[in-house]
């Protein structure tokens, strides 16, 4: 493969991965927590609970970044 053919795809690959990565970073949320913001779902002694539960039930591999529920 000549080293011009080898640069070309490099360079493809490159611009779509930096498209990959503009539509991860401006992908908003959609969690349905009725409207709430931060402080309010903290202060929520159910939803602190909830997630802390739910929390100590996974266990993460930080070798391969896995989450295992």
């Amino acid at each position: 493969m000549s080293q011009r053919i080898l640069i070309a795809i490099l360079m493809l690959l490159t611009v779509l991965n930096v498209l990959a990565l503009s539509v991860n970073f401006f992908q908003q949320s959609r969690a349905a927590t009725g409207g709430r913001g931060y402080q309010e779902l903290m202060s929520d002694p159910d939803f602190t609970r909830a997630v802390k539960s739910i929390a100590e039930a996974c266990s993460v591999n930080v070798d391969i970044a896995k989450l295992k529920c």
